[in-house]
Parts: structure tokens; C-alpha cells; sequence
């Protein structure tokens, strides 16, 4: 039986998070570039030895002048290589979104950055799967007291948007046992229930439908 469910957890401050990314991205590239040129000052400039006795004034007004570019060129190297390298960490962690594709059992969770780049999280397969269910249960609360369940969210949102939940998948896998919280439909629940095994939904689960009416 081939089955194909694909969903994405979607950023509900995409809007702003896109301005702030482009915003992170120019400063990047104006931190990178005037790092690059202090690099190319601060090379030219390295002092060859210490200051020798019998210069003239022209030579010791040049000796300093190089000596001050080469301190110059270092402090702007490394002030503006840091703030290229902090931009290059921090846009990374803006305008996240995650798609989550179940293809006959497996389960692919993939991080999008700003659209265009991917970065595959997972493969779950069905024998991974030790338990499933909703982040609002206490079957969650007792595996997320078990140290040895390593939590990773996999959603940009603090609340889900209309029509989803937060659903855990308890997995077994070869990095350990992970706890990965999806924002989704409960369409994506019910499709990886017919390739585990019986006993794998938590046992007080209650369908979404009700809970809403509750």
C-alpha cells in the first residue's frame, strides 16, 4: 500500500522574519566584504622585524604609517570578521519553516531556511516508531521526564495555526531516542498509525475533533 502525505509547518511571522532576514543578509555581506579588505591591508602592513636604528625621516614617518595600518587592519579584520561570523549564525535561525513528507512509512522531516535552502532532519522509519500521540498528555509529560529522551522541535511556532496540533513521534534511533514535536494535521497521525504496530498511540489520545468541541 503506497501512501504519500506531505504538510509543512509554515512560520506565522514569515513577513517580518523574511525583512529581518534580508536585513541580516546585507549586513553580512558588508561585514564580509570589509573584513576581506582589512585582511588584504593587514598582510600588506605586517612589520618585518623590529624598527631598524638608521632610518630616515621619511623611512620612520613610513615604518610607523605601515606599523599603524597593520594594528588598523587587525582590529578591523577581527571586529568585522565576528559580526560577519555572529550575521552567518543568526540568519540561519530566522524564517524557519519545516516540511514533513511520510512517503509509505517513512517519515522525512526536512528544515527550510528563508525558502530556498534544505537541510533533511530525519528518516523515521515505522520500526523506529515507539510511540505517537499529542504534546497536551501526560503519556508526553512522563517521556519528556526521561532524560534519556532527547527533545527536538521541529516547528517555528509557539502555538500551532488553526487546524493543527503539536504531535510527538517517540523514536528509537541510531543517534539515540529522540522526541520530535511536529506541528500538523491530525491526517499525518493517522497515516503513520497503519504502518506501526498495535499499541503505538498513546493511550489517551483523544481525536482532535473532540478536543476542539471541549
Amino acid at each position: 500500500m503506497d501512501v504519500l502525505y506531505e504538510e509543512c509547518a509554515v512560520n506565522k511571522k514569515a513577513v517580518r522574519d523574511e525583512k529581518i532576514y534580508k536585513v541580516m543578509n546585507i549586513g553580512f555581506y558588508i561585514c564580509t566584504f570589509i573584513a576581506i579588505v582589512a585582511l588584504f591591508n593587514t598582510i600588506n602592513n605586517i612589520p618585518l622585524g623590529s624598527k631598524p636604528s638608521n632610518l630616515t625621516p621619511e623611512q620612520i614617518q613610513a615604518y610607523e604609517y605601515a606599523q599603524t595600518m597593520f594594528f588598523l587592519g587587525l582590529g578591523l579584520l577581527f571586529s568585522f570578521g565576528s559580526g560577519a561570523f555572529l550575521l552567518f549564525l543568526l540568519k540561519r535561525r530566522i524564517n524557519i519553516n519545516y516540511d514533513y513528507t511520510f512517503v509509505s512509512g517513512e517519515l522525512r522531516i526536512v528544515k527550510v531556511f528563508n525558502v530556498n535552502r534544505r537541510k533533511l532532519l530525519a528518516r523515521i522509519q515505522p520500526e523506529e516508531i515507539l510511540q505517537v500521540g499529542d504534546t497536551d498528555s501526560e503519556s508526553y509529560m512522563r517521556l519528556l521526564s526521561n532524560t534519556m529522551n532527547k527533545q527536538v522541535f521541529c516547528t517555528p511556532n509557539i502555538e500551532p495555526m488553526e487546524g493543527k496540533f503539536f504531535m510527538y513521534v517517540h523514536a528509537n534511533t541510531v543517534m539515540g531516542k529522540k522526541l520530535y514535536v511536529l506541528e500538523c494535521r491530525e491526517e499525518l497521525l493517522v497515516n503513520i498509525l497503519k504502518f506501526v504496530k498495535r499499541g503505538t498511540l498513546e493511550h489517551d489520545y483523544v481525536m482532535q475533533e473532540k478536543k476542539q468541541r471541549n
